[in-house]
């Protein structure tokens, strides 16, 4: 999805969500835990040296170990002025990535108006599992956990969380998730059984020695990143401040985006405008 915004409040949300990374990054060297730009973010910091122009979130990646070492102390870091949400800390919730959020701000945005999950400006923090070389393993793995990430989503939402298609094929699609979200709760299946579901199959080769690793998306296998070109990290200008980008950043982004110096034409940008904002310290603001 696209919309605009006008250009002072896409900065200030931008500086917002800057100072969450900032916390982030702070935690992250108080306990030497790995972390990596990752997306939209990974491309931003090598294209722009900063954010895309458009783009409104922050992406960041850490391999398992040290995904679930940040869960266990970042709370405590954290204190009143950000909440780490997970489906464990935060039963509406319904992604399988954790986001650092800002307390008492709100950033609601458009697909989840009726969900009861907290807002707030947030970065969003990806875990990356072990995915085996054997490709028949790892079409079953990545096929498996991309079904039950969804249906953690369906479980969680009401409102469908699709992208743009054609009314015939989105119309479907709505049914087909409508139908799915309602016959879950007929049959008493739970997102707690979901969700250990998805822990289980993400993991699943975390203590065999891969050459490969991959966030779970529906799009996973398009991210699967060699684990050679996460050995080393190097810091780069982001905005104002630096951030970890892995050295093998050049092969990562030319398998996601081809030619990935080039912008994208309009119609192909993508960004999370909310409907509904809230900066710390000042009013609801209805976009």
């Amino acid at each position: 999805m696209y919309r605009q915004y006008d250009e002072e409040t896409l900065k200030r949300v931008q500086n917002t969500e800057k100072e969450i990374l900032v916390k982030f990054i702070e935690i992250c060297e108080k306990y030497n835990l790995k972390y990596f730009a990752a997306f939209g973010t990974l491309l931003g910091a090598i294209r722009h040296r900063g954010f895309i122009p458009w783009d409104d979130d922050i992406d960041v990646g850490m391999l398992r170990k040290d995904y679930e070492k940040f869960l266990k102390v970042a709370q405590k870091e954290c204190g009143k002025e950000f909440f780490i949400q997970t489906v464990d800390t935060d039963p509406k919730y319904h992604l399988f990535f954790g986001k650092m959020r800002m307390c008492n701000t709100q950033f609601v945005e458009n697909s989840l108006q009726q969900a009861d999950s907290v807002t707030g400006f947030y970065i969003d923090i990806f875990p990356f599992d072990a995915v085996p070389d054997e490709k028949k393993k790892m079409t079953r793995q990545l096929k498996k956990a991309e079904r039950l990430s969804i249906l953690l989503s369906v479980n969680k939402v009401k409102e469908p969380q699709i992208g743009n298609y054609s009314k015939v094929k989105t119309s479907v699609m709505w049914g087909i998730w409508y139908i799915l979200h309602y016959g879950m709760k007929i049959f008493h299946i739970t997102g707690e059984k979901i969700w250990r579901s998805c822990e289980k199959t993400f993991s699943k080769y975390d203590q065999e020695e891969t050459q490969q690793v991959t966030c779970f998306f529906p799009d996973a296998e398009k991210w699967l990143i060699k684990i050679s070109e996460l050995d080393q990290l190097e810091e780069i200008l982001f905005e104002d401040i630096k951030i970890n980008v892995p050295v093998g950043y050049d092969a990562i982004l030319t398998r996601n985006y081809g030619d990935y110096m080039k912008l994208p034409p309009k119609e192909k940008r993508i960004n999370h405008m909310p409907v509904t904002i809230q900066f710390p310290g000042e009013e609801k603001l209805d976009l």
